[in-house]
């Protein structure tokens, strides 16, 4: 059996009343300053690398996790709005204010990109990890991180919007629906590690689309791997949905196990179009004759895409 034994276990646990606990209540990563600054100007240094905008007056962040601190490096870059939205509210004030405060340092000091060493799970990877100040001019930052500008960022982090209409710098909706954000409002929308949870991805992706304004642009790094719950990393590809629903249980982040070919699919229905998919390839675990029934239609780069970056823009 591909699931593991611990695994198993737990998750068929999380179906007992009380026991749901087991699987935590943090998301992991945004809680570090460093790794949101990391995150942030990873993707802003792709999308500059893709000739993509690196300027947005109006960006949204699925998923931005136990803080907002990768919408605020992205706020301290010079977006002017920033739209944070989540299945369940985990970023606090108290925490967003102290990431928000270590990240002007990082930003005025024009740190470089924290990197594989200090990351080394983190993708994208990037051919240079100093920091982009061609993209972030010496102009750009002091208009950024001007005090007036800042002091309004953290009045906004101490009492964030609740509804993507009120038009304040900072808007946090958890849970959020379908509908929340007006068509055609938003520059960027943003994501990393997300993707490969909702179930709805179709609905997710014709949401993105119908947010951005044409020209706009989406950045997703995405993980297709089982996430630990296989021997193999990409072993939840064999597991029959049966199996699969005892391992996964009730767990707050269960993946999708849906492939690189299907998010490429969905992007490209929408009428977006695909500027840059940046793939980690590794061997795959299991052969073809492992495959469940229902994933027999994975092609082989599937089999070996344990993650990838993928920028699109929505045309003007």
């Amino acid at each position: 059996m591909s699931i593991k034994l611990g695994s198993l276990v737990v998750g068929m646990a999380t179906y007992v009343p009380g026991l749901r606990s087991l699987t935590g209540r943090k998301t992991g990563g945004t809680v570090s300053a460093r790794y949101c600054y990391s995150v942030w100007l990873r993707h802003l240094s792709v999308l500059h690398g893709s000739a993509l905008p690196t300027e947005f007056e109006r960006a949204a962040e699925l998923g931005p996790g136990d803080s907002l601190g990768i919408g605020l490096a992205a706020m301290l870059s010079g977006t002017e709005h920033y739209l944070a939205l989540d299945a369940v509210r985990y970023a606090n004030n108290s925490l967003n204010l102290q990431i928000f405060e270590e990240l002007i340092g990082l930003f005025r000091a024009q740190a470089p990109i924290p990197d594989d060493a200090e990351f080394p799970l983190v993708q994208p990877s990037l051919p240079s990890y100093a920091f982009p100040a061609d993209v972030l001019t010496s102009a750009r930052l002091d208009a950024a991180l001007s005090p007036k500008r800042l002091e309004l960022i953290r009045a906004s982090i101490r009492n964030p919007a609740t509804t993507a209409r009120a038009d304040a710098p900072i808007c946090y909706i958890a849970p959020w629906e379908p509908g929340v954000i007006r068509d055609a409002t938003v520059d960027l929308v943003l994501s990393q590690s997300v993707l490969e949870y909702p179930r709805d991805l179709a609905g997710i992706y014709a949401e993105m689309c119908r947010w951005l304004k044409p020209g706009g642009v989406m950045s997703h790094e995405i993980d297709f791997k089982s996430m630990g719950l296989t021997t193999e990393w990409n072993g939840h590809w064999s597991c029959s949905d049966a199996v699969w629903r005892l391992a996964a249980g009730r767990r707050r982040n269960r993946v999708n196990r849906e492939p690189h070919s299907t998010h490429i699919a969905l992007i490209e229905k929408m009428g977006c179009r695909i500027v840059r998919d940046q793939r980690i390839m590794r061997p795959s675990g299991i052969t073809r004759a492992q495959l469940a029934p229902r994933f027999h239609f994975l092609v082989d780069d599937d089999l070996t895409t344990s993650s990838a970056l993928i920028q699109a823009v929505k045309p003007a």
